[in-house]
C-alpha cells in the first residue's frame, strides 16, 4: 500500500483556507441535489415509458423523446439542468416532478421569507443561500414574487373565515405608511387568543371606511362569545361612531388611556407631564372602580388647575376611560384591554419588518404612483411571518370567564345603579 506524504497533507491543508473548504462542500453538496432532481424526473419516465431499453409491451406506453436544457428551483434560485422527454406519439408528456421542482409558489414563498427579513429586490442574489453564483432570477422577478405573496397573506387576512372563534373584544388603530394609513383592527377570542381580523387603507378619520372593515368582518363569521363586545379604541370619533353604527347598544367601548394621556400633555407645560404619568398610571392601576373613580375626580381638579383645555379633555373620555374597571377586571389582563399597546405592539413589529422600504408614495425612478395595495401587502405579510410569535393575551386564561359574565351582566348592572 502506497504510504501519504505527511508533509504534503499538511502543506494542502496550510493552502485551503475554511472558507474554500465550504465552497467544495457546497458544490459537492450541488451536485447531489442536481443529482437527486434528476433521479426523481428517471422515476418519472420510468413509470411513464418503462425502464431503458426493455422492450414495450405496453401499447399505452409513452416514449422517450430525447432531453433537453431546463431549469429548477432551489432555495431561491435558478439551477440549470438536462431533463429527459416523455412524447406519447406527438405529444409531449409532463413529468410531474418537474412541475414540482419549478413550482412558482416555492419561488414566492422562498422570495417572501427574505424580503420579510430586510432584503431588498437589488441585494437578494447576495444573500441567496442556494448553491449558483448567480440566481438567474432578475430583480423584477423578485418584485413579481413578493407581490404575488403579499397578495396571499393580505387575502388570508382579509378572506379568513371567522366562524371557528367566538370574540369576547376587537382592537382598532391605524399607522401611516408614507401617505397612506392602514386600519388594522385585532380580535380577542374567549380563550384569550389575539386574531387579527381584517386590514384597509384608509383614514382613521374616515367612519365610512372602518364600517366597511367592520361590515367585512362580521360578514367572515366575526360572532360574539357574550351578549356585547368590548371595543379597545384610540380615540377617534370615525372608530366610535364606526362600531356605534354597527353594534350599537351591544359595543362596550375602553378608551386608551395612553392615547388620552398624549393629548393631554399637548395642553399642560412639559414641567406637569411628570406628574401627569403617575397619576393616569395611578388611576389605570387601582382595582376598585370606586376608588379609581375618585382619582379621575382628583386628577380632573388638578388639570382644573393648570389647564382649563387639559380637564375638558379628560372630562371628554369620561367613564369609557375606566371601561375595564367597571368590568370587573383586575392586574395584567386588564392592563392589557386598558390601552391598544396589543396592536401597537404589532404595529411595531410591522414597522421594524418595513424599515428598509423607503419607497410608499412613489416609484424611485419612474416616479409613477405606487399601487395602493402595497402598504396592505407588506403589513399582511408582516403580520403573517409573527403570527406564530403571538402569545395569548396576559391574564386572560384566569379572567376571560369574568369578562363574559360581565358583559352579560351589563343590563342589570345598569338597572342596580
Amino acid at each position: 500500500m502506497k504510504k501519504t506524504n505527511s508533509t504534503n497533507v499538511s502543506q494542502l491543508q496550510e493552502a485551503v483556507s475554511s472558507i474554500d473548504i465550504q465552497k467544495m462542500l457546497l458544490a459537492r453538496a450541488k451536485d447531489a441535489v442536481l443529482a437527486t432532481a434528476l433521479e426523481l424526473l428517471e422515476q418519472d419516465m420510468t413509470r411513464l415509458c418503462g425502464a431503458r431499453f426493455e422492450r414495450k409491451h405496453d401499447g399505452d406506453l409513452c416514449h422517450r423523446g430525447g432531453s433537453e436544457m431546463t431549469s429548477l428551483l432551489l432555495d431561491g434560485a435558478k439551477h440549470s439542468i438536462r431533463r429527459p422527454r416523455a412524447r406519447n406519439g406527438s405529444e409531449e408528456i409532463e413529468l410531474p416532478s418537474l412541475g414540482k421542482l419549478r413550482d412558482r409558489d416555492l419561488l414566492d414563498h422562498q422570495m417572501l421569507s427574505r424580503m420579510v427579513r430586510g432584503v431588498s429586490t437589488r441585494n437578494y442574489e447576495g444573500v441567496i443561500n442556494g448553491f449558483a453564483e448567480k440566481t438567474g432570477i432578475s430583480k423584477s422577478s423578485v418584485s413579481r414574487a413578493f407581490k404575488r405573496a403579499s397578495k396571499k397573506d393580505l387575502d388570508a387576512i382579509n378572506g379568513a373565515d371567522l366562524t371557528e372563534h367566538k370574540f369576547v373584544g376587537i382592537l382598532i388603530d391605524g399607522t401611516g405608511f408614507g401617505d397612506e394609513t392602514v386600519v388594522v383592527a385585532v380580535g380577542i377570542t374567549d380563550d384569550s387568543v389575539k386574531i387579527p381580523v381584517g386590514l384597509v387603507s384608509g383614514d382613521t378619520e374616515n367612519a365610512s371606511i372602518v364600517k366597511d372593515l367592520l361590515t367585512s368582518i362580521i360578514g367572515r363569521g366575526f360572532t360574539l362569545a357574550a351578549d356585547r363586545i368590548l371595543a379597545v379604541l384610540d380615540g377617534g370619533k370615525a372608530l366610535r361612531s364606526a362600531v356605534k353604527a354597527l353594534w350599537g347598544d351591544a359595543v362596550v367601548i375602553q378608551r386608551c388611556w395612553i392615547h388620552k394621556l398624549r393629548n393631554i400633555k399637548d395642553y399642560i407645560p412639559q414641567t406637569n407631564h411628570g406628574q401627569l404619568w403617575r397619576r393616569m398610571k395611578k388611576m389605570m392601576g387601582l382595582n376598585s372602580q370606586a376608588a379609581a373613580e375618585h382619582e379621575f375626580k382628583s386628577l380632573a381638579d388638578w388639570l382644573s388647575t393648570i389647564s382649563h383645555d387639559a380637564e375638558k379633555s379628560l372630562h371628554e373620555a369620561g367613564p369609557e376611560l375606566l371601561t375595564v374597571h367597571s368590568l370587573g377586571l383586575t392586574g395584567s389582563f386588564r392592563s392589557s384591554l386598558a390601552s391598544t399597546n396589543l396592536i401597537e405592539s404589532l404595529i411595531g413589529v410591522v414597522k421594524n419588518k418595513t424599515r428598509n422600504v423607503k419607497n410608499w408614495n412613489y416609484h424611485p425612478r419612474t416616479k409613477s404612483k405606487v399601487p395602493r395595495d402595497k402598504a396592505l401587502r407588506w403589513m399582511a405579510t408582516a403580520i403573517q411571518s409573527h403570527r406564530e410569535k403571538m402569545r395569548r393575551v396576559r391574564g386572560g386564561k384566569e379572567q376571560v370567564h369574568i369578562l363574559i359574565q360581565k358583559l352579560n351582566k351589563i343590563d342589570s348592572m345598569k338597572k342596580a345603579a
